[in-house]
């Protein structure tokens, strides 16, 4: 007879979101620190050239492409194994990547191979987080199912605290050294931080319990199940998230505009996504609890018109006039309806359109197809798009186009949700 596990809920609550925490605080740091790398490891004759940032951004985008492989076999692995030992793996190789940028020399010490390092860590953490975020999803969905909104929101709280944590101890780097210690080392100290959460986070999960909607299914295949079965769900899952994607890394990318072509210093920069991030702990479970309350996909349409249509205006806002609270009114805008209202319910969404035996590969296939279009590639996107238009405003616009086809999915959804499945033996 098998041991069962005893321990309570919410210790495997706890330690599934702190997993969504690790994630979201190493791409956060590496968001903020782009500039500081596209000196370090992607130079250019041509120190005013903007092909180093391109290159940073790039390399950063570059984690999306493992995304897709990472959610095949780790969602794969999670529906035929337990979310419990999907979501251990997850996070060590989550560390492994966190692990590699942080001790990674410089360009100027290992050449090329720097470069090289660096891409190597972003497609490691990538591919962890692409089975991540599925199997997050379906076990804390999996906790309540009258309340599948609030209990999968809670990744994202996490988030917000590892995104203040992240911008916080950035701004406070500023503060405490001058940017010539911060190009040569003191960049390193919050990466190392992170590296050291992951084993601790590991802990917690080996000592969770099992989803209680897991079930063990004889011969089970279960990305073959939904490649074959359920294409047109995952094509529509991974749309309705991509205004949620682009969202969250234009958030990323915010300091970076206004250091760059603001004319911000860095600690004025890093202030609206601080305030901003700071929002994204408190209202995700709230706008998530009124999304099980209400029709959620009503409450996501109405939150990516509100998003869309106020994209372009803010950010002319911000061009016009730069300063710290315009960014502060402009990010927390941005986070409250998109984040919040839209982002928060997209994890209970896809809990309603997958079954439970195929749950955690379907999230994560979607989750990592739509960020592999509409999420990691953002910041390269509109630095490319800012460099040919010469706009400012290209983000706003940016999230405006991408507004049109996630309403239009999330209204799609209604014909997939899941029906109910016969009973099996564990």
């Amino acid at each position: 007879m098998p041991t069962v596990r005893t321990q309570p809920s919410w210790l495997a609550i706890t330690a599934t979101a702190l997993g969504s925490a690790l994630e979201w605080y190493d791409l956060m740091l590496y968001g903020l620190f782009a500039v500081t790398f596209s000196h370090l490891f992607f130079p250019v004759a041509d120190r005013h050239s903007s092909l180093s940032l391109i290159a940073s951004f790039g390399s950063f985008g570059i984690a999306m492409v493992a995304r897709p492989l990472g959610a095949a076999w780790l969602g794969s692995y999670a529906d035929r194994n337990g979310r419990r030992r999907g979501l251990v793996l997850s996070t060590m190789l989550m560390t492994l990547g966190t692990a590699l940028l942080a001790l990674m020399p410089s360009y100027a010490t290992l050449g090329p191979v720097a470069s090289v390092g660096i891409v190597l860590s972003r497609l490691t953490q990538g591919f962890a987080a692409g089975g991540e975020f599925g199997t997050a999803a379906a076990m804390l969905s999996e906790r309540n199912p009258a309340r599948r909104g609030l209990y999968s929101s809670l990744q994202w709280s996490a988030s917000g605290i590892s995104i203040t944590l992240a911008s916080f101890l950035a701004w406070l780097l500023h503060q405490v050294y001058s940017d010539a210690q911060i190009q040569a080392w003191a960049w390193r100290l919050p990466f190392l931080l992170g590296m050291a959460l992951g084993p601790a986070i590991t802990w917690l999960r080996l000592r969770a319990d099992e989803s209680p909607e897991f079930v063990r299914h004889e011969s089970h295949l279960p990305l073959r199940e939904i490649m074959f079965t359920e294409k047109r769900k995952v094509v529509t899952a991974a749309v309705l998230m991509g205004l949620g994607a682009a969202g969250s890394y234009i958030n990323v990318y915010m300091p970076t505009l206004e250091m760059t072509l603001l004319h911000m210093n860095a600690s004025q920069a890093m202030v609206g996504t601080i305030v901003s991030s700071l929002l994204t702990i408190i209202f995700p479970p709230l706008c998530a609890l009124l999304g099980d309350l209400v029709d959620r996909r009503r409450l996501m349409m109405a939150c990516a018109a509100a998003g869309g249509g106020l994209a372009v205006p803010l950010f002319m806002l911000l061009v016009h006039y730069p300063s710290v609270m315009t960014g502060i009114i402009v990010q927390s805008v941005l986070s409250i309806i998109i984040y919040c209202g839209y982002y928060a319910n997209v994890p209970a969404l896809f809990s309603e359109m997958f079954q439970s035996r195929n749950r955690s590969s379907g999230i994560a296939v979607s989750y990592a197809l739509g960020q592999l279009v509409f999420g990691g590639f953002t910041p390269m996107i509109v630095t490319i798009l800012i460099d040919r238009f010469h706009s400012n405003i290209m983000p706003g616009l940016y999230l405006a186009l991408i507004a049109v086809p996630s309403i239009f999915c999330v209204y799609l959804s209604r014909k997939f949700m899941a029906r109910p499945e016969p009973e099996c033996k564990k």
